[in-house]
């Protein structure tokens, strides 16, 4: 604004012009130190990584998928050049579904047997727990 359209306003207006680029100005200032951060946090990741290349696919996480992907690749080969690859995972995945339904019914088991043990102390449970069974056996 010229000197002459300063001279013009009056207090209040220029009281609101002050406030107006007072807050603009700390506006400016909180972008101007967000904008250095975020330069400074760049700078660091170029200077460990050593160059500028290394830096933008380190950045995007090039390495860690190329090597993610190269390690699933060769295994899937390895697995398809082997015929006792498949045969072996399908016996451990067998092993594996009996170890966990023998695992399930142990743990049910005890818990059938420690629920008897509670409801054998009151006959009121009991009865409330097979009245209750047989509901959800009539809405199954």
């Amino acid at each position: 604004m010229f000197k002459y359209d300063l001279k013009k306003l009056s207090r209040a207006e220029l009281l609101e012009l002050l406030i107006e680029l007072t807050e603009e100005n700390e506006k400016l200032r909180s972008q101007l130190r967000d904008t250095e951060n975020k330069l400074l946090d760049k700078r660091l990741t170029c200077e460990n990584t050593g160059t500028l290349a290394e830096a933008v696919l380190k950045l995007n996480g090039v390495f860690e998928a190329a090597q993610a992907a190269c390690d699933q690749y060769t295994e899937n080969i390895k697995l398809m050049s082997d015929p006792d690859a498949i045969k072996n995972t399908e016996q451990k995945c067998n092993e594996m579904l009996a170890k966990a339904k023998a695992d399930a019914d142990s743990y049910w088991n005890e818990t059938y047997k420690r629920i008897e043990s509670f409801t054998s102390k009151s006959p009121t449970l009991k009865k409330l727990l097979e009245k209750e069974l047989r509901n959800e056996e009539n809405d199954i």
